[in-house]
């Protein structure tokens, strides 16, 4: 039988995934055993105690986590301190798992990788379109030659939120672009690879007088064509609209939605998409439906990360990539 991991996460952040990845690892009770939570902020630790994800887990001091010496720790922090607590952990020895982007400032970012990579410890972070199945099935249509060349990728990733949501995007200097576009930065690359020019067109609509990049948009010059990114906060029904279209010579793929249903107690999530692999006709609409599975948003990051520390499998996604990520994501923020 395999080994379960014991873990403790850091952080109850309230704009990361915490409570869901809390609940992920509790589902997930043949691979993982969550010990207890680490965090260090009061108000921040008595609204997690009030919620199920985190009911019957002790709260810990970091200095209690290095003594109990688990097999990983699950970083969970706000957004500021994703990258100083991941960096702790390295430094303490213990393989990470930590929620996107994680910082803006990219000397601590590439520390953080160097120091995983000096180590040989595992490192993977939060990007979960990365185990998305119709995006791996994308891939290797991809990979099997049946789009051609790749030609371009348009991703969107939007929200209709409020007041308050966007408030809170003025923590960001990189706003949506940081926050949410750089799930789809990440999905540009692994299609296109990384791009001649980066030419970024974020802005702010001012909405309810608050000042913040809540529009973001980010145009990617490749060879052979163009690619963008669009992620708002404007957007009425923009979470059901979410899509990934990757155009190739031979063939075109479209996921539209990307996820129905939010995240929630069953972390379950559904996927549609159509493909397009034949130039027969070409004014007719030819498209095929791939229908997935239903599964649950974070089980793949979850399942692979604990294959990473079993020594089981590689990262794809390594530390030299990640840092090279981060920069480009820096760059579409401006």
């Amino acid at each position: 039988m395999k080994e379960k991991l014991r873990v403790i996460q850091v952080g109850t952040g309230p704009m990361v995934h915490s409570a869901h990845l809390a609940r992920a690892m509790r589902l997930l009770n043949e691979d993982y055993i969550l010990e207890a939570v680490v965090e260090e902020d009061g108000a921040l630790r008595e609204r997690a105690a009030q919620r199920e994800e985190f009911a019957g887990l002790p709260f810990i001091s970091w200095e209690e986590a290095v003594r109990r010496r688990p097999d990983a720790m699950m970083v969970e922090e706000d957004e500021h301190r994703l990258v100083p607590s991941a960096i702790r952990a390295l430094d303490a020895g213990f393989p990470v798992y930590m929620d996107k982007p994680g910082s803006e400032n990219c000397a601590d970012f590439h520390r953080m990788c160097s120091l995983a990579e000096a180590k040989h410890l595992p490192l993977s972070l939060g990007y979960m379109y990365r185990e998305n199945p119709a995006v791996q099935y994308a891939k290797r249509l991809m990979r099997e030659g049946k789009l051609g060349e790749i030609l371009s990728v348009e991703a969107q990733m939007s929200v209709s939120s409020g007041t308050e949501y966007r408030k809170t995007l003025c923590r960001f200097q990189g706003g949506m672009m940081y926050y949410l576009g750089c799930h789809l930065i990440d999905l540009v690359v692994s299609f296109c690879g990384f791009p001649q020019e980066v030419i970024p067109l974020n802005s702010r609509s001012g909405l309810d007088g608050v000042d913040c990049v809540d529009q973001g948009f980010c145009v990617y010059r490749y060879p052979h064509g163009t690619s963008f990114v669009k992620t708002a906060a404007t957007e009425i029904n923009g979470v059901f609209r979410r899509s990934l279209l990757v155009s190739g010579s031979k063939g075109t793929f479209e996921i539209r939605p990307m996820e129905v249903g939010l995240p929630g107690k069953e972390n379950r999530n559904d996927t549609y998409a159509w493909e397009t692999l034949t130039n027969e006709a070409p004014w007719q609409d030819r498209r095929t439906e791939v229908k997935f599975p239903s599964r649950r948003r974070y089980d793949g990051l979850l399942l692979n990360f604990a294959k990473y520390v079993r020594g089981e499998a590689e990262n794809p996604w390594t530390p030299a990539y990640e840092a090279r990520l981060h920069d480009l994501i820096m760059q579409s923020c401006r």
